[in-house]
């Protein structure tokens, strides 16, 4: 064909995606792939071998264009290019592209199907029931914020168990059928999108993913990373620049290529676990911003023709640490350490633990974990000198508790700020939803709260920030004081003093909020799901009254020892609660449950370069260059197991760092690496602490670039 003829087809499909209306794109998931991440990802994918391809969530056709463009480069003599497409205008444009591409040709046949790929109908109109290469870029649409979310989880979890009992998945059947009943109800469309993609997979042959990096650490995220492990095996993960793929997403990029595994007959008839393909060399390139060119994500690196094919044939060259590229570094990605990680991340999970109990699968990580599953993520692995690092624990075993802090459900009611304050009372002002206004409070119906990062220098230089939560649960309004009398004897079986009649001025904010319009649905604060539920009616002799707008007893987790913001641009920085203030949920807390740490112990611990390394490797990075710290990635930071001499030491030290304090850094980076490291090849603590700081800044840079 042409060349002017090609680009007048890729430029017809580009006018189509700009034109689709902004709502759609997002309720569809519909960030197109794009032919350069296509060419990319197509030749780091296609074998000789392969004859068959599909794309699930095909779009207006850029990854089969990318892979037919690659075939055609290598003389990769293809049969069939099938699509699927849900929306059915882009499924049109998908399949006049193909028609006009391949037009000139008589190979490969095309087939283009409208219709969703999770319904068996749709994918019984393809000409095969699994392909040789299955290349997608699944669909990113959350669920959480829709009213119909269940009905969507559960309607999308149905139809991909049916297209899972279509498919011949033989020794591995009981880990596609516990993923599919399985994986969490919080994850996004992209999780059933991968396993469905992969289901099209046949035995021996490969899945090419585009995906977010968030897919190796969101917690949702365990049920493809488990797949990966047990039924494919990672040839090659490329991760690309922050949000220079996809400006629209803002997200780092991943760009995953896996083989399929092919079992034994004799595993086929025992339903055991699969056997795998023994990958020698699985890569972990990293693509910077400098190795782009004009029309190629690899154009300054491999300049001139085909640049994608070339990366590619270098990759699979001897030769090519000896040729570094200019904005491409290459490393082996580590399988044992990612089954370690991956049942760390999946231990608790109950599908996964029937698959065990049942013993319908073996432990993918069987031989690879250490007695207690905590497994040091990659990057930093692999800077430690071998048999250096004692057997590392997580922080339960340490006796340290994470969670996350208050939600209260309507921060613009709940949270006011401190403008005068007094002994008794303090003057505070309302949210901008509520006029800003001011007025007089008793201070027993406030509580001083940690809620902005800000807040976090007041605690560090002793202070106590201005921000206030409305700690209601000792005052209810006129009109509710029949009910607390009449609840009288059930507070003295409590133990508990009755609610006081509400202030006036108090009263009456409270009164506007209970018919304030506070979403977008235009319901009121009192009838917002998460503060409905704070009501609570009287148990006669059992259970005291509660009114809307009381907040439930705090928890440990609200009024911890530490806290880490959730969101952050530099390296995670963790602050001890001094003065044991309520924190918010913008913040993952930390708690010794049976005290065997102080809270500067622990403010000495988590900063240190170890931890702070490791949370910069573990967590997810966000669009604008920010790392997302949850909950769920702290209770899987791996730490040493420490003396009481040692966590004495670190007590001290906690109490005299600040982020400026250097010596005392040093000492608690000392502290903790010498707890972390043994035998002969210990390193030097000094060097270690500076080796961590080059690769945490330099994980801090990539997600930042």
């Amino acid at each position: 064909m042409m060349p002017d003829r090609v680009a007048s087809i890729r430029a017809a499909a580009q006018r189509h995606e700009r034109g689709l209306p902004s709502t759609q794109r997002k309720r569809l998931g519909q960030h197109f792939s794009g032919l350069q991440v296509g060419r990319l990802l197509a030749h780091l994918a296609l074998h000789e071998g392969t004859r068959t391809v599909l794309d699930p969530m095909a779009g207006s056709g850029d990854l089969l264009d990318a892979t037919l463009e690659a075939a055609l480069e290598r003389g990769v003599v293809l049969d069939r290019l099938d699509g699927v497409e849900v929306h059915a205008a882009t499924a049109d444009v998908c399949r006049s592209r193909m028609k006009a591409l391949l037009g000139a040709v008589k190979s490969p046949s095309s087939n283009i199907v409208a219709g969703s790929a999770f319904d068996q109908a749709t994918l019984g109109r393809l000409a095969a029931n699994q392909y040789d290469l299955v290349i997608t870029n699944p669909p990113y649409v959350r669920f959480q914020g829709r009213a119909d979310r269940g009905t969507c989880d559960s309607t999308i979890r149905r139809q991909l168990q049916e297209v899972l009992a279509k498919r011949p998945t033989c020794a591995d059947a009981p880990v596609w059928r516990a993923l599919a009943d399985g994986y969490s109800g919080l994850a996004d469309l992209s999780i059933p999108a991968w396993i469905v993609a992969a289901a099209m997979v046949r035995d021996g042959g490969r899945l090419a993913i585009v995906a977010p990096a968030a897919w190796r650490s969101r917690d949702y995220a365990d049920a493809v990373r488990y797949l990966m492990s047990s039924c494919f095996e990672i040839e090659r993960i490329v991760e690309g620049p922050r949000s220079a793929w996809f400006s629209e997403a803002l997200v780092c990029t991943h760009l995953v290529v896996a083989r399929r595994h092919q079992p034994t007959t004799a595993q086929t008839r025992s339903q055991g676990a699969p056997r795998r393909h023994r990958q020698q060399h699985p890569l972990w390139i990293r693509i910077g911003t400098k190795s782009a060119a004009t029309d190629s994500l690899v154009g300054a690196d491999f300049v001139g023709r085909c640049p994608e094919q070339r990366f590619a044939t270098w990759l699979r060259g001897r030769n090519r640490t000896a040729n570094s590229k200019l904005g491409i570094e290459v490393s082996r990605f580590d399988l044992a350490n990612e089954r370690k990680t991956t049942a760390q991340q999946i231990k608790h999970r109950q599908w996964y633990r029937r698959l065990l109990r049942k013993g319908q699968v073996q432990d993918p990580t069987a031989g690879d974990m250490s007695s207690n599953g905590v497994a040091v993520p990659t990057a930093i692995a692999e800077i430690l000198p071998a048999a250096s690092l004692h057997a590392v624990t997580d922080l339960a075993q340490s006796d340290i508790a994470v969670g996350q802090g208050l939600r209260t459900g309507c921060n613009a009611f709940f949270y006011v700020s401190a403008v005068e304050c007094s002994r008794s009372h303090a003057v505070v002002e309302t949210a901008s939803l509520f006029g800003s206004r001011r007025f007089v409070v008793p201070n027993a119906a406030i509580q001083p709260v940690v809620r902005r990062q800000a807040d976090l220098v007041a605690l560090e230089e002793g202070r106590v920030p201005d921000s206030r939560v409305l700690d209601l649960r000792s005052f209810a309004l006129p009109e509710d004081m029949p009910v607390v009398s009449a609840a009288e004897a059930t507070y003295r079986v409590c133990g508990e003093a009755p609610p006081q009649t509400m202030p006036a001025d108090l009263a009456n904010y409270v009164r506007l909020a209970a018919h304030t319009a506070a979403d977008r649905a235009g319901k009121p604060v009192s009838e917002l799901s998460a503060v409905r539920t704070n009501q609570r009616p009287c148990r006669p002799g059992k259970v005291k009254p509660r009114f809307w707008y009381m907040l439930p007893d705090f928890a440990s987790r609200h009024v911890p020892a530490a806290a880490v913001p959730r969101v952050n641009h530099a390296l995670p920085w963790t602050e001890a609660n001094g003065r044991r203030l309520l924190v918010d949920a913008n913040f993952a807390t930390v708690w010794a449950p049976r005290r065997t740490w102080s809270l500067y112990g622990l403010k000495a611990l988590l900063n240190s370069i170890w931890c702070r390394a490791v949370m910069e490797a573990l967590c997810t990075p966000l669009g604008g260059g920010a790392l997302k710290v949850e909950a769920t990635h702290l209770r899987r930071l791996p730490v040493p197991k420490f003396t009481r001499h040692q966590r004495a030491a670190l007590s001290v030290a906690g109490k005299r760092l600040t982020r400026n304090a250097s010596t005392t850094q040093a000492e608690i980076d000392g502290i903790v690496l010498d707890a972390l490291c043994s035998g002969k090849a210990k390193p030097c603590p000094r060097k270690l602490a500076g080796a961590l700081n080059e690769r945490a800044a330099s994980l801090m840079s990539a997600r930042r670039s």
